[in-house]
């Protein structure tokens, strides 16, 4: 089920009126819901009411959008605490000003984009019978001559944004295959310990997403200890989520029969599922770009950046600045 094509979204903090939202989901999605996140309708009445209120009278706050769609990614994130899904909505846009090269701009007729998403690195390959969004990285097609981590970080923000348009997402989680067979040392030699503090918050605490699980296979030995540092910035939840199958015919195990590509023994066509998400990014693009819009004082966050400054200094020094003296051509 796509989002239907939209224009664009108001991004008044008080707006004269909002748009009333029903739920339209199959019922798998609606038991999902009350179940793992307590939500009904009365509470999402309720929660997004509390929520709006919140936005219009927030002192930092001065662009934002309310509509159910958005708001609703945020109270499912945080299981309709509506406190906390404040919060995650103020780190959430705090850290797109403070970081504006890593997430504003997402456009997907960028031409750098534009050839990262039509390398075929990501695919969209549906729902499971879990209800989880279940999606494709094929590492080996990420060219790291041309593609530096920024960008493939960039190509990432996009992903979410887009993909966080589906209320499916929002409600069952995602589940993540990653294939890294015949991937090369320079590509995972390119992060930085500064690319990866950023890019794990924002997978960590900035983004409102749900990750059920992350399966990877193929993945070499000789860039083991860069996974290690990179998951020294994962949360502990993410951490135990995370597997690394020894053999690939272990982890299509992982994937549902009918979700099972061509290139994996399946009946799916890859390309097929690429133009198709392409083209959802085509129709999205000005809803996106309209995300840059929205504004907080980012003043009053910049200590959520800051810390752990010692612990990156010495890692600087150490492991990574290794990894950087090393010939990886």
């Amino acid at each position: 089920m796509s989002p239907a094509k939209c224009t664009g979204y108001s991004i008044d903090k008080r707006p004269a009126s909002c748009d009333s939202y029903e739920f339209t989901l199959p019922e798998l999605y609606r038991k999902i819901a009350k179940e793992e996140l307590r939500e009904d309708d009365e509470i999402r009445e309720q929660s997004l009411t509390q929520m709006r209120e919140w936005i219009a009278k927030h002192p930092y706050i001065r662009k934002c959008r309310t509509d159910a769609s958005f708001l609703l990614r945020f109270l499912r994130f945080r299981k309709f605490s509506v406190p906390t899904a404040c919060e995650a909505l103020e780190r959430y846009l705090a850290m797109r000003q403070t970081f504006p090269d890593w997430f504003k701009n997402l456009d997907c007729d960028e031409p750098l984009m534009k050839e990262l998403l039509e390398d075929g690195v990501f695919t969209k390959l549906g729902q499971n019978q879990d209800g989880r969004m279940v999606i494709l990285f094929s590492v080996r097609l990420l060219n790291p001559d041309k593609f530096l981590p920024i960008h493939q970080g960039r190509m990432m923000a996009l992903l979410i944004e887009t993909l966080l348009e589906w209320e499916e997402l929002q409600i069952g989680g995602f589940q993540v295959m990653l294939d890294f067979t015949d991937t090369v040392m320079k590509l995972y030699g390119s992060w930085g310990v500064t690319d990866m503090k950023i890019f794990m918050d924002a997978v960590n605490r900035s983004y409102p997403i749900r990750i059920r699980e992350v399966n990877g296979v193929k993945f070499p030995k000789f860039a083991v200890s860069i996974l290690n540092l990179l998951l020294t910035f994962a949360s502990p939840k993410l951490k135990e989520r995370i597997v690394c199958h020894k053999t690939m015919m272990e982890w299509k195990a992982k994937l549902s029969p009918e979700l099972l590509p061509k290139e994996y023994d399946g009946d799916l066509d890859l390309d097929v599922l690429r133009r198709e998400f392409r083209k959802h990014l085509e129709d999205r693009r000005s809803v996106i770009l309209a995300l840059d819009e929205m504004d907080i004082d980012t003043a009053h966050y910049s200590s959520l950046w800051n810390q752990s400054n010692l612990v990156e200094n010495e890692v600087e020094g150490g492991v990574a600045g290794s990894f950087r003296k090393l010939n990886v051509d």
